[in-house]
């Protein structure tokens, strides 16, 4: 029988707790209710619990695995190899509640009510909360994915059922573009030496930011020891930068470029603008000016033609140039 308790937050929540005799063993299980159900869903649910747990003790049913336990084994294990390992812990501990009883085997209905919960403007006590993107549930669902798929790998799970995930795909992705014009108003209203050479390299190499803040100019280009898709780059140095590449040296934080960013985009009138902007707005004025998506793709550092697709449409857009050129031989 579910047990009523007090959390921290001083919000209501039942604990369940099992502790019987079985076989000459004792069996002892407890773990919290979740969040926002009623006494009467408690109780159903602690039954329910009741029955799980005394068909495994008996073995009459196999254990089951976990979301919660597949995510504990992949960061225990992988975690120190993870480029992103800060923010997926971070991410994937802000949402435990949600998947740290669910069966591992048992994800499509799981999988639709937790995408739904992530877009909801309310918590589970009624509290407002921020909805989040289609892309940020597809992060999200996608670290979950890589859990349990590694618990498969290793024997934990029998099956990989995360084919039966539904996993929404991104639909934010933008498409903002600024010429060179609008990338000098924005670095000439930025006070800060290094954050203005680095708008200028953005522009002219399509870097990331953590990728300039640690790139190390070299003849051959800027080298870049791994880049995000794990492969080792040198992305060429356009000479409007080349005097940059040679007489700075990033020391800046990156929290502290960002801040100076946000005020020179302020005061340039471009408020909405992301430093991330620059990286897509120097694949555009690449493809304008007449280059072919595969080699946009190895400026930037794709490692799939996937990735460049998003570029496709700029190509498009001068196809009826070309078209037009057609028979207009001299």
């Amino acid at each position: 029988m579910p047990i009523e308790t007090i959390t921290k937050a001083g919000r209501r929540r039942f604990r369940w707790t099992f502790e019987r005799v079985i076989e000459d063993e004792r069996v002892r299980k407890t773990k919290l209710i979740p969040a926002g159900v009623s006494a009467r869903e408690a109780d159903e649910l602690g039954r329910k619990w009741d029955a799980e747990t005394y068909a495994i003790a008996t073995g009459a049913k196999k254990p089951v695995v976990t979301i919660g336990e597949c995510v504990r084994i992949h960061v225990n294990d992988k975690s120190n190899g993870w480029k992103d390992r800060k923010t997926r812990i971070q991410v994937l501990d802000k949402y435990s509640p949600e998947y740290e009883d669910q069966d591992a085997l048992d994800l499509y209905e799981w999988s639709v009510q937790f995408a739904g919960y992530m877009r909801a403007a309310i918590d589970r006590h009624g509290i407002p909360k921020k909805p989040m993107s289609s892309g940020t549930i597809h992060n999200t669902l996608g670290y979950l994915r890589a859990a349990i798929k590694y618990a498969h790998k290793i024997g934990k799970i029998e099956h990989d059922e995360t084919a039966k995930m539904v996993i929404p795909k991104p639909s934010d992705e933008r498409h903002v573009y600024k010429g060179r014009r609008e990338m000098l108003q924005v670095a000439k209203g930025c006070a800060n030496r290094e954050t203005r050479a680095a708008i200028r390299v953005a522009f002219y190499s399509g870097m990331r930011l953590s990728e300039i803040l640690r790139a190390v100019p070299s003849r051959d280009g800027y080298s870049l020891g791994t880049s995000k898709n794990g492969r080792p780059r040198i992305v060429p140095i356009h000479p409007r930068v080349a005097v940059i590449a040679r007489r700075v040296k990033f020391t800046i934080k990156a929290q502290k470029l960002k801040d100076e960013w946000n005020k020179a985009r302020a005061r340039a009138g471009y408020p909405e603008l992301r430093f991330h902007d620059l990286r897509h707005s120097a694949a555009s004025e690449m493809i304008n000016a007449g280059i072919d998506l595969y080699t946009v793709g190895g400026v930037l550092g794709h490692k799939t033609p996937t990735s460049t697709k998003r570029y496709a449409h700029l190509v498009t857009e001068r196809l009826a140039d070309a078209v037009a050129k057609i028979g207009n031989r001299r």
